[in-house]
């Protein structure tokens, strides 16, 4: 079990990292290059593992437009927040997939609103509420609510995503799946860049951003996800907002508020219930 840890420690150091690094360097109408730098790394390895990309792709070409738009939106939404809120509590947001799914079931009637639950959404609720409230030193309240709302909307889309790929009847090639979402989401999010087109060496390093952390966090995170449940891969999954709130700290030499790392605090603990409640079952490979 050490090595699938240790490996899923990395992803998520990488993916914090990028996050960090996204909300110093990126805006919404350059999603689609950090995409396209991910997709390079996965397609590479997806090929030389004798995997054929294009013949996955017409195979399946509405499940992949749809998981590629489904990206676009998520990227695009989650840059916009890491550009207005606090990043602790937009990374921890973004990772609250779960606690949305388990609030869109609670409504349509499919799950109990136990005492757990409630304290789950209580608990993000309280998060919000606190990086809304003016502090010293802290984001602008109006600023920092749009930013926690962009980062529920790309949570949104993760959880449609997860849901999307869950109904599928069986896995497919990993790496190839990752690697068309991917591509085709930062395809979908081209147009935007003539909206905002970033300066060469900015757009240099949003690829690279792509290409050194996004898209080998995507394969290693599937390689982990082979020898660890689900539950365990999700709870240590929140090692990326830790990670994205001290590299941030370092790249902006400024640390986080005290309420900013609480609601963060928050967010993560209702993120984590939730996953150490959730049925723990291994992903086939």
């Amino acid at each position: 079990m050490g090595p699938p840890i240790a490996v899923m420690v990395l992803v998520t150091c990488l993916w914090g990292t990028s996050s960090a690094l996204l909300a110093a360097l990126a805006a919404p109408a350059t999603a689609g290059l950090v995409a396209l730098g991910g997709a390079v790394p996965l397609l590479v390895s997806a090929r030389l593992r004798g995997q054929h990309p294009w013949a996955t792709f017409l195979a399946q070409p509405a499940l992949y437009l749809r998981l590629g738009t489904l990206e676009a939106a998520n990227l695009a939404l989650y840059i916009a927040a890491l550009r207005l809120g606090p990043l602790p509590v937009v990374v921890a947001l973004h990772l609250t997939a779960p606690v949305l799914i388990i609030a869109a079931a609670l409504v349509r009637g499919r799950r109990a609103p136990t005492l757990p639950v409630l304290l789950e959404l209580l608990l993000v609720a309280l998060a919000i509420w606190l990086v809304a409230t003016p502090h010293p030193g802290g984001s602008a309240a109006g600023a920092a609510v749009a930013g926690c709302g962009l980062a529920l909307g790309s949570a949104a889309c993760v959880a449609l995503l997860v849901s999307v790929i869950a109904r599928q009847p069986g896995p497919n090639h990993t790496a190839t799946a990752a690697a068309l979402q991917l591509l085709l989401g930062g395809i979908a999010s081209s147009p935007l860049l003539l909206l905002d087109p970033p300066r060469a060496p900015v757009a240099a390093g949003l690829l690279a951003v792509g290409a050194v952390l996004l898209g080998p966090g995507f394969a290693l995170y599937w390689q982990a996800l082979r020898w660890l449940d689900a539950a365990t891969a999700s709870v240590l999954g929140l090692n990326e907002a830790v990670v994205a709130t001290l590299v941030g700290a370092v790249w902006t030499q400024r640390p986080p508020t005290a309420a900013t790392a609480a609601a963060g605090a928050l967010i993560l603990i209702a993120v984590g219930l939730e996953q150490r409640s959730a049925p723990r079952h291994r992903v086939p490979p």
